[in-house]
Protein backbone atom coordinates (compact mmCIF):
# COMPACT_ATOMS: atom_id res chain seq x y z
CA UNK A 1 0.00 0.00 0.00
CA UNK A 2 2.94 2.33 0.83
CA UNK A 3 4.67 1.47 -2.37
CA UNK A 4 1.25 2.65 -4.26
CA UNK A 5 1.65 5.84 -2.51
CA UNK A 6 4.80 6.50 -3.42
CA UNK A 7 4.02 5.74 -7.03
CA UNK A 8 1.28 7.98 -7.32
CA UNK A 9 3.15 10.93 -5.44
CA UNK A 10 5.84 10.35 -8.29
CA UNK A 11 3.52 10.45 -10.86
CA UNK A 12 1.44 13.83 -9.57
CA UNK A 13 5.43 15.48 -8.83
CA UNK A 14 6.02 14.64 -12.73
CA UNK A 15 2.95 15.46 -13.89
CA UNK A 16 3.05 18.87 -11.91
CA UNK A 17 6.37 19.72 -13.14
CA UNK A 18 6.11 18.87 -16.88
CA UNK A 19 5.93 20.90 -19.60
CA UNK A 20 3.74 21.36 -22.45
CA UNK A 21 5.07 18.52 -24.18
CA UNK A 22 4.28 16.32 -20.96
CA UNK A 23 8.40 15.99 -20.97
CA UNK A 24 9.73 15.42 -17.25
CA UNK A 25 12.18 18.60 -17.03
CA UNK A 26 14.83 18.53 -14.08
CA UNK A 27 15.65 23.05 -14.05
CA UNK A 28 16.19 23.55 -10.58
CA UNK A 29 18.08 22.61 -7.29
CA UNK A 30 14.40 21.55 -5.92
CA UNK A 31 13.51 19.01 -8.70
CA UNK A 32 17.37 17.54 -9.01
CA UNK A 33 17.02 16.64 -5.14
CA UNK A 34 13.26 15.11 -5.84
CA UNK A 35 14.94 12.63 -8.23
CA UNK A 36 18.10 11.93 -6.08
CA UNK A 37 15.71 10.93 -3.22
CA UNK A 38 13.15 8.92 -5.47
CA UNK A 39 16.75 6.95 -7.29
CA UNK A 40 17.98 6.44 -3.39
CA UNK A 41 14.06 5.01 -2.76
CA UNK A 42 14.19 2.69 -5.77
CA UNK A 43 17.42 1.56 -5.28
CA UNK A 44 16.42 0.83 -1.63
CA UNK A 45 13.62 -1.19 -2.65
CA UNK A 46 15.34 -2.81 -5.26
CA UNK A 47 18.08 -3.81 -2.59
CA UNK A 48 15.19 -5.14 -0.27
CA UNK A 49 13.85 -7.17 -2.73
CA UNK A 50 17.33 -8.76 -3.81
CA UNK A 51 17.86 -9.25 0.15
CA UNK A 52 14.69 -11.18 0.19
CA UNK A 53 15.76 -13.24 -2.79
CA UNK A 54 19.25 -14.27 -1.56
CA UNK A 55 17.78 -15.52 1.45
CA UNK A 56 15.25 -17.57 -0.01
CA UNK A 57 18.04 -19.04 -2.11
CA UNK A 58 19.87 -19.75 1.09
CA UNK A 59 16.83 -21.14 2.70
CA UNK A 60 16.62 -23.32 -0.92
CA UNK A 61 20.15 -24.32 -0.79
CA UNK A 62 20.11 -25.77 3.20
CA UNK A 63 16.88 -27.66 2.33
CA UNK A 64 18.92 -29.43 -0.90
CA UNK A 65 21.83 -29.75 1.46
CA UNK A 66 19.27 -31.42 4.16
CA UNK A 67 17.75 -33.53 1.72
CA UNK A 68 20.91 -35.05 0.30
CA UNK A 69 22.28 -35.86 3.73
CA UNK A 70 18.52 -37.45 4.18
CA UNK A 71 19.67 -39.87 1.14
CA UNK A 72 22.84 -40.40 1.78
CA UNK A 73 21.56 -41.89 5.32
CA UNK A 74 19.37 -43.69 3.83
CA UNK A 75 20.68 -45.78 0.87
CA UNK A 76 24.35 -45.56 2.55
CA UNK A 77 23.49 -49.03 4.40
CA UNK A 78 21.63 -50.52 0.93
CA UNK A 79 24.69 -50.04 -1.40
CA UNK A 80 27.40 -51.10 1.43
CA UNK A 81 25.58 -54.53 1.06
CA UNK A 82 25.36 -54.14 -2.97
CA UNK A 83 29.16 -53.51 -2.92
CA UNK A 84 29.55 -57.09 -0.50
CA UNK A 85 27.19 -58.91 -2.45
CA UNK A 86 29.15 -57.56 -5.84
CA UNK A 87 32.06 -59.13 -4.33
CA UNK A 88 30.75 -62.44 -3.88
CA UNK A 89 29.57 -62.98 -7.45
CA UNK A 90 31.25 -63.38 -10.59
CA UNK A 91 31.35 -60.31 -12.62
CA UNK A 92 32.16 -59.59 -16.28
CA UNK A 93 35.96 -57.77 -15.93
CA UNK A 94 37.93 -55.11 -18.43
CA UNK A 95 40.70 -53.00 -17.99
CA UNK A 96 39.13 -49.97 -16.00
CA UNK A 97 36.10 -51.97 -14.29
CA UNK A 98 33.91 -54.83 -13.49
CA UNK A 99 30.42 -55.08 -14.03
CA UNK A 100 27.23 -57.09 -12.66
CA UNK A 101 24.72 -56.53 -14.78
CA UNK A 102 20.43 -56.72 -12.51
CA UNK A 103 17.46 -56.11 -14.45
CA UNK A 104 16.80 -52.67 -12.60
CA UNK A 105 20.15 -51.39 -12.35
CA UNK A 106 24.47 -52.29 -12.86
CA UNK A 107 26.93 -52.94 -10.29
CA UNK A 108 30.19 -51.62 -11.22
CA UNK A 109 33.60 -51.15 -9.72
CA UNK A 110 35.61 -48.53 -11.84
CA UNK A 111 39.00 -48.43 -11.72
CA UNK A 112 39.99 -45.22 -11.45
CA UNK A 113 43.52 -43.33 -12.65
CA UNK A 114 45.26 -41.98 -9.60
CA UNK A 115 45.61 -38.53 -8.71
CA UNK A 116 48.84 -36.67 -9.15
CA UNK A 117 50.03 -34.18 -6.44
CA UNK A 118 52.45 -31.53 -8.32
CA UNK A 119 54.89 -29.23 -6.80
CA UNK A 120 55.21 -27.39 -10.42
CA UNK A 121 58.55 -25.56 -9.53
CA UNK A 122 60.36 -28.53 -7.99
CA UNK A 123 58.98 -29.99 -11.50
CA UNK A 124 59.76 -27.46 -13.86
CA UNK A 125 63.61 -27.43 -12.16
CA UNK A 126 63.87 -30.88 -12.48
CA UNK A 127 62.69 -31.17 -16.05
CA UNK A 128 65.70 -28.24 -16.60
CA UNK A 129 68.26 -30.56 -14.42
CA UNK A 130 67.62 -33.57 -16.82
CA UNK A 131 67.52 -31.21 -19.66
CA UNK A 132 63.86 -32.64 -20.91
CA UNK A 133 62.72 -29.45 -22.05
CA UNK A 134 60.32 -31.18 -24.49
CA UNK A 135 58.27 -31.53 -21.55
CA UNK A 136 58.24 -27.31 -20.67
CA UNK A 137 55.57 -25.22 -22.16
CA UNK A 138 57.19 -21.42 -22.92
CA UNK A 139 53.86 -18.95 -23.12
CA UNK A 140 54.96 -15.71 -24.54
CA UNK A 141 52.80 -12.79 -23.97
CA UNK A 142 52.54 -9.13 -24.86
CA UNK A 143 53.16 -6.65 -21.62
CA UNK A 144 50.86 -4.91 -22.14
CA UNK A 145 50.97 -2.94 -18.96
CA UNK A 146 54.18 -1.59 -19.81
CA UNK A 147 54.02 -1.10 -23.81
CA UNK A 148 50.58 1.16 -23.37
CA UNK A 149 52.85 3.71 -21.28
CA UNK A 150 54.97 3.82 -24.49
CA UNK A 151 52.09 4.08 -26.93
CA UNK A 152 50.00 7.16 -27.93
CA UNK A 153 46.57 7.26 -29.50
CA UNK A 154 45.98 8.19 -32.93
CA UNK A 155 42.25 8.19 -33.95
CA UNK A 156 41.65 4.64 -34.02
CA UNK A 157 45.41 3.40 -34.24
CA UNK A 158 47.70 3.10 -30.89
CA UNK A 159 51.26 4.47 -32.16
CA UNK A 160 54.64 3.91 -30.89
CA UNK A 161 56.83 6.39 -29.46
CA UNK A 162 58.39 6.68 -33.43
CA UNK A 163 55.69 7.42 -34.89
CA UNK A 164 54.75 3.18 -35.70
CA UNK A 165 51.68 2.29 -35.73
CA UNK A 166 51.05 -0.84 -33.36
CA UNK A 167 49.72 -4.03 -35.10
CA UNK A 168 46.96 -6.07 -33.19
CA UNK A 169 45.83 -3.12 -31.15
CA UNK A 170 42.82 -1.16 -32.07
CA UNK A 171 41.72 2.21 -29.79
CA UNK A 172 38.32 2.05 -29.04
CA UNK A 173 36.73 4.82 -27.77
CA UNK A 174 34.24 4.85 -24.97
CA UNK A 175 31.59 7.70 -23.87
CA UNK A 176 31.96 9.35 -20.36
CA UNK A 177 29.29 7.34 -18.07
CA UNK A 178 27.25 9.12 -16.04
CA UNK A 179 27.25 8.15 -12.21
CA UNK A 180 24.85 9.09 -9.08
CA UNK A 181 25.78 8.30 -5.94
CA UNK A 182 22.98 7.99 -3.43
Amino acid sequence: MERNINLEMADDFIKENSDENNEFIIDNDEKAEWALKKIAEERKEAQRYIDVCRSMILEYEEKIRKEEERLNKKTSYLESKLQEYFLSVKHKSTKTQKVYKLPSGTLKLRYRQPEFKRDEEKLLSWLKENKMLDFIKVKETPNWAELKKNVKISGNRAVAEDGQIVEGVEVIERPPVFEIDT
